[in-house]
């Protein structure tokens, strides 16, 4: 006789006797003889599953897939012990290939609707529990700026920059943002962007590395366009005595473009006044240009005064 299937017909019936733990031990010395045999691990995994060994069970039905078996029965064995161990995704996929062999089993969706559940239950924990991520390097890096009519500045609180470390590469576009690029510590890139009332000189910047710091000015268009008005004047580079002048020199051209004829009264009347010299003479010279002049030539002296 085959002592195989001797040991296999008595484990089968101490398993008929609920004598689970009798049976166990002949299914073991019936894989001992015969240890390819897919039907003794079925057999073998239904006594552990009757005896709440998940994980021997669940090991067992892999061995019989591995040997060639196939069953509804299996699967579906197998699909609840892989959803005791917590397995959830394992226990969904074998219960739907067990499905697919059986679908008049209702048990298959029972099961899967309990691994459905578990699933979601699972992920919102996940999502719940995900921990926080640590503030980038580049969020807790302070930075101050402010602009005026002139200037653009902008100062980073980065220590111990070099100067080849810094690229300042500000951009003008539509919507009037400004980029300032720094190099990090770790060797990332630092990036600011910072919308800015006035448009931006892109050609103009400059920048200074200091101990504790980064500062970093870049010129208004507004500064550009007065220093461009001023320049047309011939007054830019002009200390306030000699924008007046200037201006005078203007203003008397263009009177005697205007008329020919001389006011002899007026001249009656200056060359019968007493003549002021030095300081007094130039004031009175400034008082009547900026009484006689046009609203052009008033801003122009008023503007120069105060710088």
């Amino acid at each position: 006789p085959n002592p195989c299937a001797f040991i296999r017909s008595k484990a089968n019936s101490a398993f008929v006797d609920e004598n689970y733990t009798e049976a166990l031990n002949l299914y073991n010395k019936a894989l001992e003889e015969s240890p390819s045999d897919a039907e003794i691990y079925v057999k073998r995994s239904h006594a552990h599953f009757r005896l709440g060994n998940w994980q021997a069970t669940f090991d067992d039905l892999k061995a019989a897939l591995t040997h060639g078996h196939q069953s509804a029965k299996a699967f579906l064995r197998m699909g609840v012990s892989a959803f005791h161990l917590g397995k959830f995704e394992d226990a969904k996929d074998a219960l739907e290939k067990g499905r697919a062999l059986d679908s008049t089993e209702t048990q298959f969706c029972e099961w899967l609707d309990k691994c459905g559940a578990q699933l979601k239950t699972s992920e919102d924990t996940k999502q719940r529990s995900a921990p926080v991520p640590p503030p980038s390097a580049q969020s807790r890096i302070r930075h101050e700026w402010y602009q005026t009519e002139s200037h653009v500045t902008i100062t980073i609180l980065l220590k111990n920059q070099k100067a080849e470390n810094i690229e300042t590469s500000f951009t003008r576009d539509t919507a009037s943002h400004s980029l300032a690029p720094a190099r990090l510590p770790s060797g990332d890139d630092y990036e600011l962007f910072l919308e800015v009332a006035h448009p931006i000189v892109a050609e103009q910047t400059t920048y200074k590395c200091y101990s504790s710091k980064v500062r970093i000015r870049r010129r208004s268009e507004i500064a550009s366009k007065l220093h461009v008005a001023r320049t047309s004047r011939g007054c830019s580079q002009l200390g306030a005595r000699n924008l007046y002048q200037s201006l005078a020199e203007t203003e008397a051209a263009k009177a005697a473009v205007a008329t020919r004829t001389k006011n002899w009264d007026r001249i009656v009347q200056e060359t019968g006044e007493e003549k002021e010299e030095g300081e007094a003479a130039l004031n009175t010279l400034f008082q009547r240009i900026y009484a006689d002049g046009t609203d052009e030539v008033r801003r122009a002296m008023n503007k120069s005064f105060v710088s």
